[in-house]
């Protein structure tokens, strides 16, 4: 085939995708308003994953799975957003771990509002604020976050999905020439990295922040 008949071919693949894609948007509106009439949840994490696991066994490629995963995940966004206005909580500010475990796990189309502390989560959920509230819980190298624990054993909240993300930690800083003289980071990280800041950082003062992203945020406006 020539380039303009393949062209022409995906724009006839488009117009069909785009008429079952809004089918299937109705028929999920339609499911939420079933759901919304007998009081359940319009968020069903056990129904995402048998859809899940049900694509990657019908796709024969040559998508990934975790590409064609990541294409249900924003169709299925958009369905959830359009059933109710769901908000979610998280341990701000943007760009956060857990921004972007929260981003992974409902899809870019809910509103997202981000909170100083863990605690303040727990209450945005708590006084129906947000539908959702997403928190780190357990990391590889320090265990579990107690914090978080602790507010759930004193709170009503249920965990109703999680999500497993790697996690990479790195050092920056504006002026390359300058010598480090303060590190700022969130307490888990810091005890992630401690091995390697007693190796390559043993001097420096460390100062403890709310996140990292707030930690790289101090640290672009730390002028000394």
């Amino acid at each position: 085939m020539s380039l303009e008949k393949h062209r022409k071919a995906i724009d006839g693949i488009d117009k069909k995708l785009v008429r079952l894609l809004n089918e299937r948007t109705e028929h999920a509106l339609a499911i939420g308003a079933i759901k919304l009439e007998a009081g359940e949840e319009i968020y069903a994490p056990h129904r995402e994953r048998r859809i899940f696991e049900s694509l990657a066994k019908l796709n024969e490629g040559p998508i990934p799975d975790k590409s064609m995963q990541a294409i249900y995940r924003e169709i299925m966004s958009c369905s959830l957003s359009l059933e109710k206005s769901l908000a979610v909580a998280y341990l701000g500010p943007e760009a956060t771990y857990t921004h972007q475990a929260a981003i992974r796990r409902f899809g870019a189309s809910l509103r997202y509002t981000p909170q100083k502390t863990i605690k303040d989560v727990f209450d945005e959920v708590q006084k129906d604020r947000a539908d959702y509230g997403v928190v780190p819980i357990e990391n590889s190298t320090e265990g579990v976050v107690t914090h978080t624990l602790d507010l759930f054993v004193d709170s009503p909240l249920k965990i109703v999905a999680q999500i497993v993300m790697p996690i990479q930690h790195c050092l920056v800083r504006g002026n390359r020439r300058a010598k480090v003289r303060r590190l700022y980071s969130h307490p888990q990280a810091l005890a992630q990295c401690r091995v390697w800041m007693q190796q390559n950082l043993p001097s420096v003062e460390v100062i403890e922040t709310s996140s990292t992203t707030r930690a790289a945020e101090k640290a672009a406006e730390d002028n000394s």
